[in-house]
This record gives C-alpha cells, sequence and structure tokens, in this order.
C-alpha cells in the first residue's frame, strides 16, 4: 500500500494535495486567483511533480471556468516571489522553519487570450523536496476550489480536507496567530477579533459550508469569561455530511456565484424586473 502523498492517483476532478502545502505560512499576498492558479499547477504535475522536469499547461486550464480580469502571468509572477513557510526540525529536533520558493524558472506566453498559449514551469527544489517526504494530505477538487469567491474559503477548505480522514479527531485548537497565517489573512489587517469573525472567518464557514463535500464550525476560545474575555485562540470542529447535503453542495456549485452568498445564508433574492414606456 503507498502512504506517500505523490503516489496518490487522482479520482475524478479531486486530487491529494501534501498536507505541508496546505498549512504553508507567508500567503497573505496571495489573492483567490492565484491560489486557484497554484493547485491547478500542483495537480497537472502529477505524480511527476517530484521529479526534475519542465511541466506544460495551457492559459486556459489555469484560468478554468473563472471569468475575471486577472492574467495569468501576473499570479505566476506573485507566486515566483512568494516565500512560503513550513514548520519543521532542525537537525538536533528543534523546532525550526523551512522557508522556500514555490516555482523555479518559468515561462509564460504573453498574450493571456491565445487558445495555443501555455505555461512551461517547475517546482523549485525546495518544494519538491517538501512534497517528495510527504506522507500525509488532503484530496481537494477542482470544481469547489474554482467554486469559491474567498481567498479564505479556498485556505479553510484546504485546511479541512487535510483533517477529514482523521478518524481519531474532529475538531482542533488554533491560536489566534496560527489561524490568521494559515488563513491568509495580511499582518496589520483585521487584528480586532469582531472585524476578524465579519470580514474572514464568518463567510469562509459560510460558503464551505455550502460547498464541500464536509461541514466546518469554528468558536471562540475566550479565558476569563465566555462575553468578554480574553480571545485565546479558535476551536475548528468538522463532520462529514449526510446525503441530502451533499447533494444541495453539489447543485450550488453548478449555479451562478452572483447572489451565492445570499443564498447560503437563506436570505430572500427578488428580481426586479423594470418596464419603461416606448418613446415613440
Amino acid at each position: 500500500m503507498n502512504y506517500r502523498t505523490i503516489d496518490q492517483k487522482p479520482n475524478g476532478d479531486d486530487f491529494a494535495k501534501a498536507r505541508e502545502l496546505i498549512e504553508i505560512r507567508g500567503t497573505s499576498g496571495l489573492s483567490l486567483q492565484d491560489r486557484r492558479v497554484m493547485n491547478a499547477l500542483y495537480a497537472n504535475a502529477g505524480q511527476r511533480l517530484c521529479d526534475e522536469v519542465e511541466h506544460v499547461i495551457s492559459l486556459a486550464d489555469l484560468r478554468g471556468p473563472h471569468k475575471g480580469g486577472e492574467r495569468v502571468k501576473d499570479s505566476v509572477r506573485r507566486l515566483m516571489r512568494t516565500l512560503v513557510e513550513v514548520p519543521t526540525l532542525d537537525r538536533k529536533g528543534n523546532p525550526a522553519t523551512k522557508m522556500v520558493q514555490i516555482l523555479s524558472e518559468t515561462t509564460v506566453s504573453d498574450d493571456d487570450d491565445n487558445p495555443a498559449g501555455m505555461v512551461i514551469y517547475s517546482f523549485s527544489h525546495g518544494m519538491r523536496a517538501i512534497i517528495k517526504d510527504s506522507t500525509l494530505w488532503g484530496r481537494v477538487r477542482s470544481s469547489v476550489i474554482f467554486a469559491f469567491t474567498s481567498k479564505y474559503s479556498l485556505a479553510l477548505y484546504e485546511l479541512i480536507s487535510a483533517r477529514i480522514n482523521l478518524k481519531h479527531m474532529w475538531q482542533e485548537e488554533f491560536g489566534v496567530d496560527d489561524l490568521r497565517s494559515l488563513l491568509g489573512v495580511p499582518d496589520g489587517k483585521l487584528e480586532r477579533t469582531p472585524n476578524l469573525l465579519q470580514k474572514v472567518i464568518t463567510p469562509a464557514v459560510l460558503e464551505v459550508n455550502g460547498l464541500a463535500d464536509f461541514g466546518v464550525k469554528i468558536d471562540v476560545i475566550r479565558e476569563g469569561g465566555k462575553v468578554r474575555g480574553l480571545v485565546t485562540g479558535f476551536r475548528v470542529s468538522w463532520w462529514r455530511k449526510n446525503e441530502h447535503e451533499l447533494k444541495s453542495a453539489f447543485s450550488e456549485i453548478k449555479r451562478s456565484k452572483i447572489g451565492r452568498i445570499a443564498r447560503l445564508r437563506g436570505d430572500e433574492v427578488s428580481v426586479v424586473k423594470l418596464e419603461f414606456p416606448v418613446v415613440s
């Protein structure tokens, strides 16, 4: 039986992503589209991801169904500039941080709209080494990745994907700084807990619950009182969905992103048809 992440084969539109790459830090500067591109590059490399070879993918595959104005070249440029941080141990077994680049030399066609446009890329030596040694992973679905409207939702989805198959564990506690880093919240931004909940955590939980094949809940941990006590961390819980919930999520993925948040909140969405008199 294969226990390495790199040996896991894709199943439909899902693929195994190394937990070490799911839990990377230092990605606060990446946009939602950047994270989508990174996942597409990862999935496209497949079981040759750790080989010292160049991979090729079309620009159309990197854009996916996304119709935004972001250029693939800009996403690749930001990925190449990003230095990710991975918790590890030094040679004496002490806690340490490994800092590596995501991509090595990369070539991108200039015209994003060229049907024959492509990206020729390879992962950095440090990134390939991390993935090669990985024995823990989460299975993520490309259709879900491209359905999210927030980078925080995508980060939370991947975080739970790496844990949903742990039979002995259905919740985990994270420090405030740790969860912020894992979700990619920029330093110095949304530092007050109410703001973090309103702008990051609550919308991410809502969207993951609406689109993923599992559910998630995040509770605030306080010391000195449940209402006004000092916030020391967050308790993240997760569970598998039942058949009805899975069908609902699958249906939502296929629907338009317009009005999605309102639908997931259960808000009434009305469409008003305006009629104007014909001027002859």
